[in-house]
């Protein structure tokens, strides 16, 4: 289990930071689609996929407001 949260935090850094370059929402959102999509079987990694999501949202949305 430990391995799987470490892979999933370490997705969405790189989602985070592939976004700080390039200010692609659509990407950014393909990316985390798809670490969600690869744990939707787990239900407890899905979740704590989901709620990342969640918990990134603020910070991606004020990240693509500067950058307008």
């Amino acid at each position: 289990m430990h391995e799987k949260i470490a892979a999933i935090q370490n997705a969405f850094w790189k989602a985070y930071k592939d976004f700080q370059g390039t200010k692609d929402m659509a990407k950014y959102n393909r990316d985390i689609d798809k670490i969600i999509e690869q744990y939707q079987n787990r239900e407890a990694l899905f979740v704590f996929c989901k709620n990342l999501a969640f918990a990134w949202a603020p910070i991606i949305n004020d990240l693509k407001e500067w950058s307008s």
